[in-house]
């Protein structure tokens, strides 16, 4: 067992000439998503790879769990802890340490949030290549240990495909020192693969290489509506086939979602006369007199996909329609105590999908509401299911409902905010069991004390 509060080691803490957060001025901080990420009470801030070494090395001697955290924005518990562990506040690892705009990548430690490296690198004409919508205070590490996907991952792939080289201390006090600047690699296992995605459950990532992508310079942004999801994905494949790396952003969401969402931000004025099932947000790199976008999407406006589409005219018209869709918090706020789920469908499925589970989940119970959008080029959807009174009681049933046939499509019920706690039940069930076997046996290889994170991810047996 773990150790309780007051046996836990201060004064070794203290020794190691760290800065030590009690609850006192954990309490004047914010939390962020989980109302539990503090519930340790007790934080270590260290400034170096070797003072995150040292802390490791105190705690597997003492047997106490380690709960690393970045910027506290994940949305699956992955970064909640317990009276007697210690949290590990990454936000002071949080140099650049190289920008390279030859080779177009980046050395950065592990607490560099996402909005500053990308401020960072655009001097150099570059972007960081993977975009989320808690860009101001997720950090690289945090973002890499969930292996984020995010808008951009239909063109430039998810976290995983990002990193050329990774830097972290396992759960001995040892280091993985693979800062490698190439994309060709091939030296045994790519045991960074591991690190990645693996929610701290194995290490802590402390330094990152990251490959860079070209900044975009102009962008047109349009609004559709169309009928259904599957004339959706008729504009996103016309819009593909035309723009290829060109073609910059592809979201989806359904009428409700939109609809909430607006009324929310009060913008019905802006958007209130589009009327259609789904709403589609595209996002194309033209100069501002290029007519190629409007060309498209009178093509596809000519074939009946598109019913109406309004087209961003200036920076405050393209950020109101991207508010419609990054600002998710809205439903929560009208809805409380609903259950929100993240999942990843095959996009020859997806229209089929959706009708199905939305079919399934009101089965349940008629009241329960549906709010879904997400991004339409991976078929990667967020669903938030809700009624007039707090509907978490249901959560098993809506998940069983939503989940039903996913795996055997080929799709994902976990797609990319992570497992963390609030998906172990669902992997214990869905999870491939061969996996899952796999899994165990390397956390037991690599945490044989299970310090590193407890209790996340990989479900018990």
């Amino acid at each position: 067992g773990l150790m309780s509060q007051e046996m836990f080691p201060m004064a070794d803490l203290a020794a190691l000439g760290l800065k030590v957060l009690k609850s006192e001025e954990l309490s004047a901080r914010d939390h962020g998503i989980d109302s539990s990420n503090f519930t340790a009470g007790v934080a270590v801030c260290p400034k170096s790879l070797e003072e995150v070494q040292a802390i490791i090395k105190l705690c597997a001697r003492h047997e106490i769990a380690v709960v690393p955290q970045g910027g506290r924005t994940g949305l699956a518990g992955g970064s909640s802890s317990e009276a007697g562990q210690l949290v590990l506040m990454m936000e002071e690892l949080s140099s650049i340490r190289e920008v390279d705009h030859s080779a177009r990548i980046a050395v950065v430690d592990a607490g560099v949030t996402l909005h500053s490296l990308e401020a960072a690198v655009a001097e150099h004409g570059l972007t960081v290549g993977i975009d989320i919508a808690a860009r101001g205070s997720c950090t690289i590490g945090g973002m890499i240990a969930t292996n984020a996907g995010g808008g951009e991952a239909f063109r430039n792939g998810v976290s995983r495909q990002r990193v050329l080289g990774l830097e972290a201390v396992l759960p001995d006090g040892s280091v993985l020192q693979d800062l490698k600047k190439v994309l060709k690699s091939n030296e045994g296992y790519d045991v960074k693969q591991l690190l990645i995605g693996s929610e701290g459950t194995l290490g802590v990532i402390t330094g990152i290489v990251l490959r860079l992508e070209p900044a975009t310079k102009h962008r047109q942004t349009v609004l559709a509506v169309a009928k259904n999801a599957g004339d959706a994905l008729k504009i996103h494949h016309r819009l593909q086939q035309r723009f290829g790396a060109g073609f910059l952003a592809s979201e989806i969401m359904w009428k409700d979602y939109f609809r909430t969402t607006c009324r929310g931000l009060n913008c019905q004025e802006r958007f209130g006369d589009l009327v259609g099932e789904v709403y589609l947000i595209a996002e194309v790199e033209l100069a501002s007199d290029d007519e190629a976008l409007l060309e498209e999407i009178g093509v596809s406006f000519e074939a009946g996909e598109i019913l109406e589409a309004v087209f961003a005219k200036n920076e405050q018209e393209r950020r109101d329609i991207w508010l419609v869709r990054e600002d998710t918090f809205e439903i929560d706020k009208a809805y409380p105590g609903g259950c929100w789920f993240d999942i990843s469908i095959p996009l020859d499925e997806l229209d089929q999908f959706v009708r199905e589970s939305t079919a399934r989940i009101k089965a349940i119970d008629p009241g329960l509401q549906l709010f879904v959008m997400g991004h339409l080029g991976d078929g990667n959807l967020h669903y938030t299911v809700a009624a007039t009174h707090p509907v978490a009681r249901l959560y098993e049933q809506i998940a069983d409902a939503l989940y039903a046939g996913l795996t055997e499509i080929g799709g994902s019920f976990s797609a990319e905010h992570g497992v963390g706690t609030e998906k172990i039940g669902s992997l214990a069930k869905y999870g491939d069991p061969g996996k899952l076997a796999m899994m165990r046996r390397i956390k037991q290889a690599l945490d044989p004390q299970n310090i590193m994170n407890p209790g996340k991810v990989i479900p018990a047996q």
